[in-house]
This record gives C-alpha cells, structure tokens and sequence, in this order.
C-alpha cells in the first residue's frame, strides 16, 4: 500500500479514561497518539489483522467464584434468574 500524502480525520468515540491513558503511554513512548494509531493501523493492514492476539479474557477461578456468589445473591435477593447461574 502506496503512502499518498493525502490524510482525513479519522472520527470515534472512546472512553475519555481509556483516551486519556491512550495519550499518556504514547507518549511516554515519545509520540503522538495519532503517530501511535497510525503505527497501529499500518501494521493491522500489513498483518491483514491485529498485530497481537485477541481473545476473550479467562477470568481467575476467585474472580468466576465471586461473581457466582454475587449471582445467587441476586438470585436470592429476586434480582436474578436460576437459569443466570447455569448460563455463565
């Protein structure tokens, strides 16, 4: 792919949190967060994908047990549904 010199804004919404950490750490890698989204995306297109390997997070066996405790509590509570417990 042929750079042409020719730029247009690229426009979305993002959490202001997670933009704001987004600048920080580019810039603590010494750019900008443009240069950075552009590295980015240069590589996901030379990559036909995303550079790194993206999957759903495995939560940790305290994290899965606390969030059935806060399930049935809700259950328990009427806020919740049996079949939420089996449908995890």
């Amino acid at each position: 792919m042929a750079a042409s010199g020719t730029t247009v804004p690229l426009g979305n919404r993002v959490n202001t949190a997670l933009k704001r950490e987004f600048e920080e750490t580019a810039e603590e890698l010494g750019m900008t967060s443009t240069t950075a989204l552009t590295v980015f995306m240069k590589r996901f297109v030379e990559d036909g994908g995303f550079p790194f390997e993206v999957r759903r997070r495995v939560p940790t066996e305290e994290e899965f047990a606390a969030e059935m405790d806060e399930r049935y509590r809700l259950m328990r509570a009427g806020e919740g549904a049996y079949h939420d417990l089996a449908e995890v």
